[in-house]
């Protein structure tokens, strides 16, 4: 009696285990929900507060701002649209090779079957009549009768073969046609999306032109990279500050130890420019330049969450990775961006394209890294080229 009463109190004990460990393990989801809303008010309540301080911006600059947002819309539907047609197009070489694979297996299916067939008119109704009047005996006669029912039934089956195969090839051929007709529809979108931005684009760079012949003067462009610097700084602290109380999730390596050993973000040629002066006045750059083609995929340099990802005067249209402990990677000048805040994303995993956003003349991207708020040079980080 006791031990079946001890027997009841472990299996209470047991259940109570593994309901707590639910209870446990749905309030941490809740919670991480939860961190997540907190985060994305945070960096908005941040934008806006970078967005009073940049109220002095002219109007100008309020236009070029709002036609390159327009311009990364575009960009970002253009970018959905060329990924779709790369998995249409991948899909239809598929189906070709399907296609191609099944009328082999007809051809040799048939030939079978033909073979089969002249084999049956040769020697399957006049063996049979021979059978019948030469009177074999019985069990000779049996055993040849349920050889040919073999063989009939082995052409039956072939014959099932064939049918089956040419309905393949049907539907196959059904497959193509509709995907070529999609494809071709979204051609059609992605060229109209095309000469949409290019339209964009040009009205863009009307715009830069006349800002830049409003700052020509060096003190005011320098006053404007110090400004820019300021509020980059700025929002970096404040981010860090932001995401301290957020747990990071574990990854298979420490950004740390990745030093050396990690590719450029985007393919093209690097400009080594960190730590050298700029051309106006007392102010260095605190990262690299890479130039890459208009509307070349941006790849993360490593997993991490999206810390900001939005236009900020200086620097364009601009992705920040949290890669924890202190680590982040910055990426300016963007054409669109395709991650929100808060999004995970894993190393090699295309954040944005490439652009000139920020009201600068040539296309480009910006890359810095930080530790704890401070630049580091990237070329001691990224050693790697993209092909």
């Amino acid at each position: 009696m006791l031990k079946h009463k001890t027997s009841k109190f472990i299996i209470f004990l047991t259940l109570l285990a593994i309901i707590s460990s639910h209870v446990s393990a749905s309030s941490k989801g809740q919670l991480k929900q939860q961190e997540l809303t907190q985060l994305r008010q945070d960096i908005s309540s941040l934008k806006n507060s970078l967005k009073e301080q940049q109220r002095e911006k002219s109007l100008l600059e309020k236009e070029v701002q709002q036609a390159e947002q327009t311009i990364a819309d575009n960009a970002r539907q253009l970018f959905s649209t060329q990924q779709q047609i790369k998995v249409l197009n991948t899909s239809l070489k598929e189906l070709n090779k399907k296609l191609s694979q099944n009328n082999k297996e007809l051809v040799t299916q048939q030939q079978l079957l033909s073979g089969q067939l002249q084999a049956s008119y040769a020697i399957g109704r006049q063996e049979y009549v021979k059978l019948l009047l030469n009177q074999q005996n019985p069990a000779t006669i049996s055993r040849i009768m349920t050889y040919y029912d073999y063989f009939n039934e082995a052409r039956s089956q072939q014959i099932t073969e064939v049918n089956t195969l040419l309905h393949k090839i049907n539907n196959d051929k059904q497959q193509i046609s509709l995907t070529t007709q999609t494809l071709q529809d979204k051609q059609y979108q992605l060229n109209r999306e095309k000469q949409s931005l290019q339209e964009k684009q040009i009205e863009r760079n009307k715009l830069v032109a006349t800002l830049n012949q409003e700052i020509i003067s060096k003190d005011k462009q320098l006053a404007n990279l110090l400004k820019d610097k300021k509020n980059l700084t700025r929002l970096i602290n404040k981010l860090k500050k932001a995401l301290d109380d957020i747990p990071s999730l574990p990854t298979e390596k420490p950004f740390a130890k990745q030093r050396g050993k990690l590719f450029w973000p985007a393919k093209g040629r690097v400009k080594n420019l960190f730590d050298h002066w700029r051309s106006v006045g007392k102010v260095k750059w605190q990262g690299n330049i890479i130039k890459a083609k208009e509307g070349a995929p941006v790849h993360a340099i490593s997993n991490g969450r999206i810390a900001y990802s939005d236009w900020l005067r200086g620097y364009g249209l601009i992705t920040i990775i949290d890669h924890g402990d202190g680590y982040m990677s910055l990426y300016g000048h963007n054409q669109t961006l395709l991650k929100e805040v808060g999004d995970w994303v894993e190393n090699n995993e295309i954040i944005a394209t490439v652009g000139s956003s920020g009201g600068i003349k040539s296309v480009g991207l910006y890359f810095e890294i930080r530790h704890n708020g401070k630049p580091s040079n990237p070329s001691r980080w990224c050693k790697k080229k993209r092909h």
